[in-house]
C-alpha cells in the first residue's frame, strides 16, 4: 500500500525550516560583520579614568523624550565616531516570540571610552536600552527582549547615540523595528 504525502504540511515545513535557518545565518552573519569592522578613532590621550553618562532626557532640557541632536564638538582631545553597528538583529520580531523570535541582539560600534544608548521612536513614546560604556575596541553589546523595555506592536524609528564628555553623535538606522504581535 502507497501512502500519499501530504505536499502542502511539507511545504509548510521547508519553509519554516528555512525562515529558521535564515535567521540563524543572517544573526551569524551580522556578528561577524559588526565584530570585523570596528570603526577607526583618532585618540590623542585615553585613559582609564571615569567616563561622562549621557544626560537622561527627562532630566535634561530635552523633554520631548528624543534622542539628542549631533554635536561635532565637545571640547575633548579626543574625536567622537558617530555611531555605527548592527542597532538590531532582527527588524521583524514578534512580541510572542512565534514566529519571530522576540530575543533581540543589539551592537554600538563608536569610539572607545564612549557611552553608547539605543532609542526606539513610535510617535511620540520613546523607549531605550540602557547606556552603556564601549569597550577598548569601541563597541558595546545587549541581548535583550521585546518586552525588556516595554516595545508595543507597531513600526519604531531606531537610532544610536554616542556621548564622550559634552560631545554626542546620532545615527538614524535605515530600517524601522516593525514589532508584529
Amino acid at each position: 500500500m502507497i501512502k500519499k504525502i501530504n505536499f502542502t504540511k511539507y511545504i509548510k515545513f521547508l519553509f519554516a525550516l528555512g525562515v529558521v535557518v535564515a535567521v540563524i545565518i543572517g544573526s551569524t552573519y551580522a556578528y561577524h560583520v559588526t565584530h570585523k569592522k570596528k570603526p577607526i578613532a583618532t585618540v590623542n590621550q585615553y585613559t582609564k579614568g571615569e567616563v561622562n553618562q549621557p544626560s537622561n532626557p527627562s532630566n535634561s532640557s530635552n523633554q520631548s523624550g528624543n534622542p539628542p541632536s549631533d554635536s561635532k564638538t565637545g571640547g575633548s582631545s579626543t574625536t567622537l565616531v558617530t555611531p555605527t553597528g548592527n542597532f538590531v538583529s532582527n527588524h521583524h520580531p514578534n512580541l510572542s516570540g512565534s514566529p519571530a523570535p522576540n530575543s533581540i541582539t543589539s551592537v554600538c560600534n563608536t569610539s572607545p571610552g564612549a557611552s553608547c544608548k539605543i532609542w526606539f521612536t513610535n510617535g511620540n513614546v520613546t523607549k531605550s536600552l540602557s547606556a552603556q560604556v564601549t569597550d577598548a575596541g569601541g563597541a558595546t553589546y545587549w541581548n535583550w527582549k521585546l518586552q525588556d523595555i516595554g516595545l508595543a506592536a507597531g513600526s519604531w524609528k531606531i537610532s544610536a547615540t554616542s556621548t564622550m564628555g559634552s560631545a554626542s553623535q546620532t545615527s538614524t538606522d535605515p530600517l524601522q523595528l516593525v514589532v508584529s504581535q
